[in-house]
Protein backbone atom coordinates (compact mmCIF):
# COMPACT_ATOMS: atom_id res chain seq x y z
CA UNK A 1 0.00 0.00 0.00
CA UNK A 2 1.45 3.33 -1.04
CA UNK A 3 1.52 5.79 2.26
CA UNK A 4 4.61 7.55 3.96
CA UNK A 5 8.16 7.52 2.57
CA UNK A 6 8.82 4.13 1.57
CA UNK A 7 7.35 0.64 2.10
CA UNK A 8 8.54 0.98 5.85
CA UNK A 9 7.64 3.95 6.25
CA UNK A 10 10.33 6.21 8.33
CA UNK A 11 11.60 3.26 10.63
CA UNK A 12 15.01 1.15 9.72
CA UNK A 13 14.14 -0.83 12.99
CA UNK A 14 12.71 -4.52 13.56
CA UNK A 15 9.98 -2.99 15.68
CA UNK A 16 8.89 -0.48 12.50
CA UNK A 17 7.09 3.10 13.67
CA UNK A 18 3.62 3.55 15.04
CA UNK A 19 2.22 3.94 11.89
CA UNK A 20 3.31 0.14 11.16
CA UNK A 21 0.66 -0.75 14.02
CA UNK A 22 -2.28 1.29 13.16
CA UNK A 23 -2.15 -0.37 9.30
CA UNK A 24 0.04 2.39 7.58
CA UNK A 25 3.22 0.95 6.59
CA UNK A 26 4.20 -2.48 5.36
CA UNK A 27 0.49 -3.05 4.61
CA UNK A 28 -0.50 -5.50 1.87
CA UNK A 29 -3.89 -5.54 0.37
CA UNK A 30 -5.89 -7.36 -2.10
CA UNK A 31 -5.27 -4.55 -5.09
CA UNK A 32 -3.77 -2.99 -7.73
CA UNK A 33 -1.20 -0.01 -8.13
CA UNK A 34 0.24 2.25 -10.62
CA UNK A 35 3.52 4.26 -10.47
CA UNK A 36 4.60 7.13 -13.02
CA UNK A 37 7.84 9.39 -12.96
CA UNK A 38 7.89 12.77 -14.28
CA UNK A 39 10.99 13.99 -14.19
CA UNK A 40 11.44 14.50 -10.35
CA UNK A 41 8.22 13.51 -9.33
CA UNK A 42 7.22 9.91 -8.78
CA UNK A 43 3.57 9.16 -8.36
CA UNK A 44 1.55 6.17 -7.17
CA UNK A 45 -2.42 5.35 -7.88
CA UNK A 46 -3.46 2.36 -6.37
CA UNK A 47 -6.99 0.56 -5.59
CA UNK A 48 -7.70 -2.29 -3.13
CA UNK A 49 -10.74 -4.26 -3.30
CA UNK A 50 -9.73 -5.13 0.35
CA UNK A 51 -7.58 -6.04 3.21
CA UNK A 52 -5.01 -8.86 3.04
CA UNK A 53 -6.14 -12.45 3.40
CA UNK A 54 -6.80 -14.12 6.67
CA UNK A 55 -4.73 -17.17 7.30
CA UNK A 56 -4.75 -20.15 9.63
CA UNK A 57 -4.94 -19.52 13.00
CA UNK A 58 -7.60 -18.42 15.94
CA UNK A 59 -8.66 -15.42 15.58
CA UNK A 60 -11.17 -14.46 13.20
CA UNK A 61 -9.08 -12.03 10.73
CA UNK A 62 -6.77 -10.86 13.30
CA UNK A 63 -4.46 -14.31 11.65
CA UNK A 64 -2.28 -11.67 9.24
CA UNK A 65 1.00 -9.60 9.20
CA UNK A 66 0.38 -6.23 7.94
CA UNK A 67 -2.40 -4.64 10.46
CA UNK A 68 -6.12 -4.45 8.91
CA UNK A 69 -9.34 -3.07 10.63
CA UNK A 70 -10.62 -6.84 11.50
CA UNK A 71 -13.88 -8.45 13.02
CA UNK A 72 -13.40 -9.80 16.17
CA UNK A 73 -15.11 -12.90 18.46
CA UNK A 74 -17.56 -12.27 21.36
CA UNK A 75 -18.99 -15.32 23.49
CA UNK A 76 -21.66 -15.17 26.11
CA UNK A 77 -21.07 -17.97 28.71
CA UNK A 78 -23.33 -19.64 30.97
CA UNK A 79 -21.98 -21.76 33.99
CA UNK A 80 -18.61 -21.57 32.17
CA UNK A 81 -19.98 -22.77 28.98
CA UNK A 82 -20.18 -20.57 26.04
CA UNK A 83 -23.62 -20.17 24.72
CA UNK A 84 -23.15 -18.46 21.67
CA UNK A 85 -20.41 -16.02 20.14
CA UNK A 86 -20.67 -13.97 17.19
CA UNK A 87 -18.55 -11.31 14.99
CA UNK A 88 -18.29 -7.66 15.22
CA UNK A 89 -16.82 -5.25 13.50
CA UNK A 90 -15.22 -3.88 10.31
CA UNK A 91 -13.30 -5.41 7.01
CA UNK A 92 -11.68 -2.95 4.49
CA UNK A 93 -13.56 -2.38 1.45
CA UNK A 94 -12.86 -0.31 -1.90
CA UNK A 95 -10.02 1.56 -0.45
CA UNK A 96 -8.13 4.04 -2.88
CA UNK A 97 -4.30 5.48 -2.23
CA UNK A 98 -2.49 8.35 -3.78
CA UNK A 99 1.21 9.24 -3.09
CA UNK A 100 3.34 11.59 -4.67
CA UNK A 101 7.19 11.89 -3.90
CA UNK A 102 8.99 15.02 -5.13
CA UNK A 103 13.41 14.40 -5.09
CA UNK A 104 14.98 17.33 -4.60
CA UNK A 105 18.69 15.57 -4.13
CA UNK A 106 19.54 15.85 -0.73
CA UNK A 107 15.87 16.01 0.22
CA UNK A 108 12.46 14.06 -0.65
CA UNK A 109 9.18 15.43 0.11
CA UNK A 110 6.17 13.44 -0.07
CA UNK A 111 2.30 13.80 0.78
CA UNK A 112 0.41 10.82 0.83
CA UNK A 113 -3.84 9.78 0.60
CA UNK A 114 -5.94 7.17 1.85
CA UNK A 115 -9.50 7.03 1.57
CA UNK A 116 -11.77 3.94 1.86
CA UNK A 117 -14.94 2.05 3.12
CA UNK A 118 -15.74 0.10 6.11
CA UNK A 119 -17.73 -2.73 5.95
CA UNK A 120 -19.69 -3.68 9.14
CA UNK A 121 -20.84 -6.79 10.64
CA UNK A 122 -23.28 -5.92 13.48
CA UNK A 123 -22.29 -2.57 12.87
CA UNK A 124 -23.07 0.43 10.79
CA UNK A 125 -20.66 0.88 7.37
CA UNK A 126 -18.24 3.17 7.68
CA UNK A 127 -15.09 4.92 6.36
CA UNK A 128 -11.08 5.24 6.93
CA UNK A 129 -8.98 8.57 5.99
CA UNK A 130 -5.87 8.82 6.41
CA UNK A 131 -3.56 12.10 5.47
CA UNK A 132 0.69 12.10 5.01
CA UNK A 133 3.03 14.40 4.99
CA UNK A 134 6.46 13.44 4.98
CA UNK A 135 10.32 14.07 4.16
CA UNK A 136 13.44 12.32 3.88
CA UNK A 137 16.98 14.47 3.92
CA UNK A 138 20.14 12.68 3.13
CA UNK A 139 23.36 14.51 4.30
CA UNK A 140 27.02 12.36 3.97
CA UNK A 141 25.92 9.21 5.61
CA UNK A 142 23.46 10.00 7.72
CA UNK A 143 19.77 10.01 6.76
CA UNK A 144 16.56 12.01 8.89
CA UNK A 145 13.23 11.15 7.86
CA UNK A 146 10.29 12.74 9.46
CA UNK A 147 6.62 12.11 8.94
CA UNK A 148 2.98 13.83 10.43
CA UNK A 149 -0.33 11.82 9.61
CA UNK A 150 -3.77 12.16 10.83
CA UNK A 151 -6.21 9.43 10.46
CA UNK A 152 -9.99 8.88 11.10
CA UNK A 153 -12.18 5.42 11.33
CA UNK A 154 -15.45 7.28 11.18
CA UNK A 155 -17.95 4.56 12.76
CA UNK A 156 -20.81 5.18 14.69
CA UNK A 157 -21.81 3.68 18.33
CA UNK A 158 -23.92 0.67 17.20
CA UNK A 159 -21.27 -1.56 17.88
CA UNK A 160 -20.39 -4.13 20.42
CA UNK A 161 -18.27 -1.61 22.16
CA UNK A 162 -21.09 0.90 22.03
CA UNK A 163 -18.47 3.63 21.11
CA UNK A 164 -16.38 5.62 18.45
CA UNK A 165 -13.21 5.76 19.59
CA UNK A 166 -12.24 2.36 19.32
CA UNK A 167 -12.05 0.20 16.04
CA UNK A 168 -10.85 -3.82 16.24
CA UNK A 169 -7.29 -4.13 14.02
CA UNK A 170 -5.69 -7.62 13.43
CA UNK A 171 -2.60 -8.81 13.11
CA UNK A 172 -0.06 -11.70 14.26
CA UNK A 173 -3.87 -13.55 15.37
CA UNK A 174 -4.48 -11.03 17.63
CA UNK A 175 -7.37 -9.19 17.21
CA UNK A 176 -7.69 -5.92 19.62
CA UNK A 177 -9.12 -2.27 19.74
CA UNK A 178 -6.84 0.93 18.51
CA UNK A 179 -7.46 4.44 18.51
CA UNK A 180 -10.94 5.43 15.62
CA UNK A 181 -9.01 8.91 15.26
CA UNK A 182 -5.11 10.16 16.33
CA UNK A 183 -2.63 12.01 15.11
CA UNK A 184 0.61 10.50 14.44
CA UNK A 185 4.46 11.94 14.36
CA UNK A 186 7.32 9.97 13.80
CA UNK A 187 10.79 10.72 13.34
CA UNK A 188 13.89 8.47 12.57
CA UNK A 189 17.55 9.20 12.25
CA UNK A 190 20.37 6.66 11.26
CA UNK A 191 24.09 6.50 10.02
CA UNK A 192 25.50 4.02 7.42
CA UNK A 193 28.97 3.46 8.27
CA UNK A 194 31.02 0.98 6.25
CA UNK A 195 33.46 -0.82 7.57
CA UNK A 196 35.83 -1.50 5.05
CA UNK A 197 38.75 -2.61 7.62
CA UNK A 198 36.29 -5.84 9.18
CA UNK A 199 36.23 -8.67 7.08
CA UNK A 200 32.96 -10.07 8.80
CA UNK A 201 30.97 -6.97 8.77
CA UNK A 202 30.39 -4.71 5.85
CA UNK A 203 28.35 -2.17 7.57
CA UNK A 204 26.15 -0.94 10.48
CA UNK A 205 23.33 1.19 10.58
CA UNK A 206 23.02 2.37 14.23
CA UNK A 207 19.65 4.71 14.30
CA UNK A 208 16.88 6.22 16.79
CA UNK A 209 13.70 6.53 16.52
CA UNK A 210 10.37 7.76 18.11
CA UNK A 211 7.01 7.76 17.01
CA UNK A 212 3.35 8.25 18.51
CA UNK A 213 -0.64 7.64 18.65
CA UNK A 214 -1.89 11.54 19.46
CA UNK A 215 -5.76 10.29 19.93
CA UNK A 216 -7.90 13.42 19.64
CA UNK A 217 -9.91 11.23 22.46
CA UNK A 218 -8.64 13.06 25.80
CA UNK A 219 -9.86 9.70 27.74
CA UNK A 220 -7.46 7.78 25.86
CA UNK A 221 -3.58 8.02 26.69
CA UNK A 222 -0.97 8.83 23.97
CA UNK A 223 0.79 5.37 22.82
CA UNK A 224 4.77 6.06 22.19
CA UNK A 225 7.32 4.08 20.90
CA UNK A 226 10.96 5.00 21.17
CA UNK A 227 13.63 2.89 20.08
CA UNK A 228 17.60 2.91 19.83
CA UNK A 229 19.42 0.19 18.19
CA UNK A 230 21.46 -0.78 14.86
CA UNK A 231 21.60 -3.09 12.08
CA UNK A 232 24.36 -5.24 11.11
CA UNK A 233 24.94 -6.59 7.30
CA UNK A 234 27.28 -9.43 5.88
CA UNK A 235 26.52 -10.86 2.69
CA UNK A 236 23.38 -12.45 3.03
CA UNK A 237 23.02 -12.16 6.51
CA UNK A 238 20.89 -8.78 8.45
CA UNK A 239 20.92 -8.33 11.75
CA UNK A 240 18.66 -6.32 14.44
CA UNK A 241 19.83 -5.54 17.95
CA UNK A 242 17.07 -2.92 19.11
CA UNK A 243 16.02 -1.64 22.86
CA UNK A 244 12.09 -0.69 22.41
CA UNK A 245 11.23 1.76 25.19
CA UNK A 246 7.18 2.00 25.11
CA UNK A 247 3.90 3.05 27.26
CA UNK A 248 1.77 2.06 24.31
CA UNK A 249 2.70 -0.91 22.31
CA UNK A 250 1.47 -3.74 22.84
CA UNK A 251 4.58 -6.08 21.40
CA UNK A 252 6.54 -3.97 24.17
CA UNK A 253 6.65 -5.31 27.73
CA UNK A 254 8.64 -6.27 30.77
CA UNK A 255 5.70 -6.55 32.91
CA UNK A 256 2.80 -8.74 32.75
CA UNK A 257 -0.72 -6.79 30.87
CA UNK A 258 -4.34 -6.70 32.27
CA UNK A 259 -6.25 -7.91 29.11
CA UNK A 260 -9.81 -8.15 31.11
CA UNK A 261 -10.78 -5.03 29.65
CA UNK A 262 -10.18 -2.62 26.54
CA UNK A 263 -10.52 0.69 29.15
CA UNK A 264 -8.52 -0.70 31.82
CA UNK A 265 -5.04 -2.22 31.83
CA UNK A 266 -2.68 -3.31 28.77
CA UNK A 267 -0.34 -0.75 27.16
CA UNK A 268 -1.78 -0.95 23.42
CA UNK A 269 -2.78 1.11 20.76
CA UNK A 270 -6.27 2.13 21.88
CA UNK A 271 -6.87 2.83 25.04
CA UNK A 272 -3.50 1.79 26.76
CA UNK A 273 -5.02 1.74 30.30
CA UNK A 274 -1.60 0.88 31.96
CA UNK A 275 -0.07 4.16 31.21
CA UNK A 276 2.96 2.87 32.12
CA UNK A 277 6.53 2.44 30.01
CA UNK A 278 8.00 -0.50 29.41
CA UNK A 279 11.04 -1.92 27.58
CA UNK A 280 12.46 -4.98 25.30
CA UNK A 281 15.58 -5.91 24.23
CA UNK A 282 15.31 -7.70 20.87
CA UNK A 283 17.99 -9.47 18.48
CA UNK A 284 16.58 -10.31 15.31
CA UNK A 285 19.06 -12.83 12.66
CA UNK A 286 17.70 -12.82 9.20
CA UNK A 287 19.37 -14.81 6.53
CA UNK A 288 18.31 -14.00 3.14
CA UNK A 289 18.20 -15.88 0.10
Amino acid sequence: MPFGPGAYGVSNSWFFDQHYYVGLSDDMDLGAKYTTSIEKLTLDFAYFYNGGPNGLGSSPQGTRYGYDVALWESSVAVDGTVTNTTLNGWEEKHQLNFRAIYDFGHTKVGLSLLYGGLEGTNAEDGSRTAVSGHMQNFWNNFTLQTQLTWYKMDIDTQNLLNADTLVPMGGFDYTWPVASQAWLPAITLNYKYKTDALEWLDYMLPYVEYSSIIKDDASLNNSDLFVLGSAWSRGNWYIYSDLAYSNGNLFVGNIGDNYSNVYTGVGDFGANGNDRWNYRFNLNMGYYF
